[in-house]
């Protein structure tokens, strides 16, 4: 090793070391001793960037987290009023329009509806408004080396970060996203990023950050390789009885049995739907009775991106509204 690098490498590693504490330290050694043998990082360049990166805290942060009481979930009338707003419609109409040609190729590319796609970046980020303003690289390192439980998915999430900035000659210190680490207009996490997000303005590289277009593929992208069914259906609503309901899950529930099966038990389901079409059903609790719904298979796919039923149905109504819309102001 040439005298110039190892120097560089002792200067790194003792300021690295003055930052964290022992365990800390040692964990995030570890990681970054990992990062050089399977992928050929640059130690010193790591050691550099780490000692940057402000971790003491997480010790704090993370009793904060384990401590923290259970809350009781929102109730569903309340989270779809927080999405599903006269603005919100509005905004994802204008970025229809501005992204019209766009949106068209894919849909045709992969058979996502182009209104989903509009309502996903609305949920997500207002369109790309709302990025976040958390350091990425500090978020996901806190989250893998402090006492978080999913710890270990945190440090997978912060070695595709790194793969990530690397492959698209992004500056990992200047990445900013949300509190849990998710990046850009559709916020990606950082294994996602790599694996489902193209390139879609093809200008060499894969920018979800500033290219709505390469936002709008990579959401395409995603939900085609979940096996979205082409323009399938999504949810319809249906009453249950007492002993039905036991079907109906709060969680994400994936349609397993067929129509034909459901109605062996006599549930009404609507005659225009196949046999042999597979079904789920859902319960979304409000504040004083709770919405029953029968489920497609592209409702289960929209849970892919988010595994809350809330979240997927809010994807659903709003993509609906901004739909009936957009059809409104270009007859």
């Amino acid at each position: 090793m040439p005298i110039f690098v190892l120097i560089i490498l002792l200067f790194s590693q003792s300021i690295f070391a003055k930052t964290l504490p022992a365990t800390n330290f040692q964990a995030t050694h570890n990681f970054i001793n990992k990062m050089v043998k399977e992928h050929q990082f640059s130690k010193p360049e790591l050691l550099a960037i780490f000692s940057k990166v402000n971790l003491i805290v997480a010790e704090k942060t993370q009793k904060i987290v384990t401590k923290k009481p259970k809350l009781k979930p929102m109730s569903w009338d309340k989270y779809r009023s927080l999405f599903i707003t006269d603005t919100r419609i509005k905004n994802g109409v204008d970025f229809w329009n501005n992204n019209l040609e766009t949106l068209k190729r894919a849909e045709k590319k992969y058979n996502v509806p182009q209104e989903i796609i509009v309502a996903i970046l609305g949920i997500e980020t207002n369109y790309g408004h709302n990025q976040g303003q958390h350091p990425t690289l500090e978020t996901l390192a806190r989250l893998s080396f402090g006492k978080h439980r999913r710890k270990k998915f945190y440090k997978k999430e912060l070695e595709e970060f790194l793969l990530m900035s690397r492959e698209n000659d992004l500056a990992p210190l200047l990445i900013k996203g949300s509190y849990a680490g998710a990046l850009g207009y559709g916020q990606f996490i950082s294994s996602s990023y790599r694996y489902y997000a193209v390139d879609f303005d093809f200008d060499g590289k894969v920018d979800l950050f500033s290219s709505s277009a390469d936002a709008i593929g990579s959401i395409a992208n995603y939900f085609d390789k979940h096996q979205w069914h082409d323009f399938g259906a999504y949810a319809r609503p249906i009453t249950l009885t007492n002993t039905q309901l036991k079907q109906a899950k709060s969680s994400t529930n994936k349609p397993k049995k067929t129509a034909k099966y459901w109605r062996s038990k006599d549930f009404n389901i609507d005659h225009d739907i196949d046999n042999k079409t597979k079904l789920a059903f859902i319960k979304l609790p409000q504040e004083h009775k709770s919405e029953t719904w029968l489920t497609f298979w592209n409702f289960y796919v929209l849970t892919r991106y988010n595994h809350d039923n809330r979240y997927a149905m809010t994807a659903v109504q709003l993509s609906s509204k901004i739909k009936q819309q957009f059809n409104q102001t270009n007859p």
